[in-house]
C-alpha cells in the first residue's frame, strides 16, 4: 500500500471532527495536570537551544505533548507516527495538538521516515522519538533516535514524566494515563551532541540507557 493511501488526509470529515473534539478534551485534561520540575529543566525552558532530538519512553506519551505545547510555545515539534493504515488517526490527532507528524517506522517506510525526520530537524523542528516504541520491549533503548541525532548533529535531550497518580493500561508498555489534577514530575538530561558519546549508534544507545533509567520512576 502506498503512502498516499495511508495519508491522514483520507480521514472523513466526521472522523476529523471526532479527533478535534478528542484533542480539545485532552487539552482540557492537560490543563488540570500540575507539572513540577527543577532548575535544570527551567534553564532549558528559558534558553533558546538549537533544534534537538528529544527522547522519552513510549508509556509517557500522554504527558509529553501537553507539556511541550504548554511550556515550549516558541518551539516546533515533529514526531514519528506509524505508517500503517491505523496510523492516520494518531497522525491527525497529534497535528490537532500542534505537532508535525512524520509517517513511518522500522517496520514500514523506515528509510523515508528517517529522511523526513532529518529534514524536519534541519527545518527547525525538535524531533521527539520513543526508542522503545511502538512495539517494545519496554524501556529498550533502540538506536533509531541516536541515528537521527548523529546524522543531523543535533543535541540529544532525555525527558521523563514521573506520575504521582495514573491509570496503567494493559498494553505492552503499561501506558500511563494520569489522573486529572495529579502531579507530574518532569526530569531532563541535556546530553548534548551524540558524537560526544560515540559515533556508533548502538554503543551510544547503550550509554544513554542508564542515563534514561536514572530520570525514570515507575
Amino acid at each position: 500500500m502506498s503512502d498516499t493511501h495511508q495519508s491522514p488526509a483520507e480521514l472523513k470529515w466526521h472522523e476529523r471532527l471526532l479527533l478535534a473534539v478528542l484533542a480539545l478534551l485532552m487539552r482540557l485534561w492537560g490543563r488540570t495536570l500540575r507539572f513540577h520540575w527543577g532548575a535544570d529543566v527551567q534553564a532549558f525552558i528559558d534558553a533558546d537551544p538549537e533544534p534537538s532530538v528529544v527522547i522519552f519512553w513510549h508509556n509517557r506519551l500522554f504527558a509529553a505533548p501537553l507539556f511541550y505545547v504548554r511550556y515550549f510555545r516558541q518551539r516546533r515539534l515533529a514526531t514519528l507516527i506509524s505508517a500503517s493504515k491505523d496510523g492516520a488517526w494518531p497522525a491527525v490527532f497529534v497535528k490537532q495538538l500542534g505537532m508535525h507528524p512524520v509517517r513511518g517506522s522500522r517496520y514500514k517506510r523506515g528509510p523515508q521516515a528517517v529522511r523526513d525526520l532529518i529534514a524536519a530537524q534541519r527545518n527547525g523542528h525538535d524531533v521527539a522519538l520513543t526508542p522503545d516504541g511502538s512495539r517494545g520491549p519496554l524501556y529498550d533503548m533502540k538506536s533509531g533516535a541516536v541515528t537521527i541525532a548523529l546524522k543531523t548533529g543535533a543535541p540529544i535531550v532525555l525527558l521523563s514524566f514521573n506520575y504521582s497518580g495514573a491509570w496503567r493500561l494493559k498494553s505492552w508498555d503499561r501506558f500511563y494515563v494520569p489522573y486529572p489534577f495529579s502531579r507530574i514530575e518532569v526530569r531532563m538530561d541535556d546530553v548534548g551532541p551524540c558524537s560526544s558519546l560515540s559515533e556508533d549508534p548502538k554503543e551510544a544507545s547503550a550509554l544513554l540507557k542508564p542515563r534514561m533509567d536514572a530520570i525514570t520512576r515507575d
